[in-house]
């Protein structure tokens, strides 16, 4: 298994250590080589769990937009730790995951066919209309990403 993303250039950078941040501090809450099939698979189970966990949303409630920790994967890249928003999770010759976050909703893509997780919120909600998104709708949409994403290295028979 590898993780692949271009941080906005032309040169594909390929990882084999995946990690979970605390964006704000850097401080790495999981880690996982993906060369360790049970352990990724472990390692986006506890994810899953910690997105919907009472201190994730402790934090998204009580805090202000500024103060607020963020969560999200990162790489070692130029020796130090690097964030990502958005990468190929290759867990097989013949599956490949493209993971994106954007606008509180995270894409899946499985071998160039979209997984429908969730709409993207400011077009499905719209507040004028009485529609409004459930208070925790990103992280439960997160949990069940990361969920999807564990399985499927479960699943998977062969891995690089």
């Amino acid at each position: 298994m590898k993780v692949s993303t271009t941080f906005w250039s032309d040169k594909i950078n390929d990882f084999s250590l995946l990690f979970f941040v605390k964006n704000n501090t850097k401080e790495i809450l999981y880690k996982t080589d993906l060369n360790n099939s049970w352990d990724t698979y472990l390692f986006l189970k506890k994810i899953s769990k910690f997105i919907k966990s009472r201190e994730v949303k402790e934090n998204f409630s009580t805090k202000s937009w500024e103060e607020r920790d963020c969560y999200q994967f990162a790489v070692w890249y130029n020796d130090k730790i690097c964030p990502i928003k958005w990468f190929d999770f290759v867990i097989s010759e013949k599956v490949v995951l493209h993971h994106d976050i954007a606008f509180e909703t995270t894409m899946i893509k499985r071998n160039e066919v979209d997984i429908p997780f969730g709409r993207f919120p400011r077009y499905y909600f719209n507040e004028s209309k009485g529609k409004k998104p459930p208070k925790y709708r990103e992280f439960n949409l997160k949990a069940r990403v990361y969920k999807y994403m564990a399985n499927q290295i479960k699943n998977s028979k062969t891995t690089i």
